[in-house]
């Protein structure tokens, strides 16, 4: 099945797009170029690493450096007008959009380069990178969702420091990453018992909402959250 083969026609409106799919993606669509500028700028800025963690631990990695491909994928798709009128009428993630996409164009770099080493006279051969497409994404799945939870709590501790609670993170992250118990936090942080377990709460608050807000930003409706951060958090359990 190629890349493109789920597309229909464009919808001539951004209006006629199901209410479910009213993320905030489509309401950057709606803004013309601007909007697709910034949904571009977001989407090198989340997916570049993982693409490239993926690319990295993949039998592609032959193909060039991580940085390379993953700036040829991003130079290929992202500049096609019609790119994320297709995700949307996918119905997929868009982390699973974007993953699917990057195969196909691994395949093609492939393609092209064997191509190229058939006009040629340069005896180098050019390994055969092997890919199962349902495994790469479970292995993207994986690195994306590491890389996503290391973005939530860089946007969780941000606000907690903005809005006065940097000592709340920094309990909740010897809480949750340390394993220190709320007994032994309130010593370490000279407050009571019932105080620390409410402090890392106001924090984990936080922390919840920055998975959301990924989570929809991602494609997930306020209807799939749960089942998708349960999905995430399968993803992070090591084997």
């Amino acid at each position: 099945m190629s890349e493109s083969s789920a597309r229909s026609t464009p919808p001539s409106r951004r209006d006629s797009f199901p209410a479910t799919q009213r993320g905030w993606l489509v309401a950057q669509l709606a803004q013309g170029a601007q909007g697709l500028a910034r949904i571009n700028a977001y989407i090198m800025e989340t997916y570049a690493e993982p693409l490239g963690n993926y690319v990295a631990g993949s039998s592609f990695r032959s193909l060039g450096t991580p940085k390379d491909l993953v700036s040829g994928f991003f130079a290929s798709r992202l500049a096609q007008p019609a790119y994320f009128d297709r995700w949307i009428e996918s119905n997929l993630p868009l982390r699973r959009w974007l993953i699917n996409g990057f195969l196909f164009f691994l395949q093609e770099e492939l393609r092209r380069r064997k191509s190229e080493r058939a006009d040629s006279l340069a005896s180098t051969a050019i390994d055969e990178p092997r890919s199962n497409a349902e495994t790469a994404v479970e292995e993207f799945d994986r690195i994306w969702a590491a890389s996503m939870v290391r973005s939530a709590a860089n946007a969780a501790r941000e606000r907690c420091v903005h809005e006065g609670f940097e000592k709340h993170w920094s309990m909740f992250e010897r809480h949750f990453v340390h394993g220190v118990s709320y007994a032994d936090l309130a010593v370490e942080f000279e407050v009571t018992g019932g105080q620390s377990a409410s402090m890392v709460r106001t924090a984990s608050i936080r922390f919840r909402q920055a998975v959301v807000d990924l989570l929809l930003k991602d494609g997930a409706t306020e209807e799939e959250l749960d089942d998708e951060i349960a999905r995430l958090m399968r993803a992070l359990k090591p084997g």
